[in-house]
């Protein structure tokens, strides 16, 4: 019904929860006598078709994620990479995995004219700090494609801060806030419009530098329903920021986005 090629905004949502029900599962549960840990399961999201689209696009993705001594991770969202953990409050990765964030042409007639930003492969880097009830993590994306192709280099970075609550056994949530930034490399290819853009398209010219793109909310609930089984939900609410905000290509500043995901350990 969908392809990894079309997914785009809702694969980077379930790829938070798909972290986030790693983080969750027991240290006991894997294979009796074997230093893999496996889960299992499905995501559906839901989020804009492009960044600064007024159009909501579905996904639905089957959910792999495998395991070896708690620290090699292979996943169908979080890519292949490595985590080590400092202390029970800090943790550090880093993994190979497509950057989903893309454009298209047909996503919009506005946007014919302006070239396609595709999917690329990308490194990723990521730390986390868990002092009591207050959850702060930062992460980057840089993609590694082609540098000739729009948007085929650039980095974006991720800052998240929440708090953890507890609202009932077996029920966890977390509220919070986020930012978004990126590079004059990635900006540029997502909300900037060049004088030959602008005159294929009929947009006007836009410069995008580097700097803050977005700011938002974010609420995240996880449900075990048993010792495998885990629930996973989580709310975003961007407002685009800086020089996207006023970038032609954005239709609708305000950007909300809508993940659950459904996953068993084995």
């Amino acid at each position: 019904m969908f392809s990894l090629h079309t997914l785009g905004a809702p694969l980077l949502l379930l790829g938070t929860l798909c972290n986030a029900a790693a983080q969750q599962a027991p240290a006991t549960v894997g294979m009796p006598g074997s230093a893999w840990t496996l889960r299992g399961g499905v995501g559906v999201a839901v989020a804009p078709k492009f960044p600064g689209s007024d159009k909501r696009q579905p996904g639905l993705l089957p959910v792999f994620e495998a395991r070896y001594r708690e620290q090699f991770f292979m996943s169908t969202l979080r890519g292949a990479g490595y985590e080590v953990r400092i202390n029970e409050q800090i943790r550090f990765s880093a993994a190979l995995a497509p950057d989903m964030e893309r454009r298209r042409a047909k996503d919009d007639k506005r946007l014919t004219g302006l070239g396609d930003v595709k999917w690329a492969p990308a490194l990723r880097l990521g730390a986390e700090l868990n002092a009591g009830p207050l959850l702060l993590s930062a992460g980057t994306s840089t993609r590694l494609g082609k540098s000739k192709e729009l948007g085929g280099r650039g980095t974006r970075v991720e800052l998240d801060a929440g708090y953890a609550l507890q609202a009932m056994p077996g029920v966890g949530l977390i509220v919070g806030a986020s930012a978004q930034l990126m590079d004059s490399k990635l900006a540029s290819a997502l909300f900037g419009v060049t004088p030959a853009q602008a005159a294929a398209s009929g947009l006007a010219a836009h410069q995008a530098d580097a700097g803050l793109t977005s700011l938002g909310l974010f609420a995240k609930a996880h449900y075990r329903i048993d010792s495998d089984w885990s629930l996973q939900a989580k709310l975003d609410l961007a407002s685009l920021r800086g020089a996207a905000a006023s970038s032609p290509i954005v239709k609708k500043k305000l950007q909300p986005g809508l993940a659950l995901m459904v996953s068993r350990a084995f």
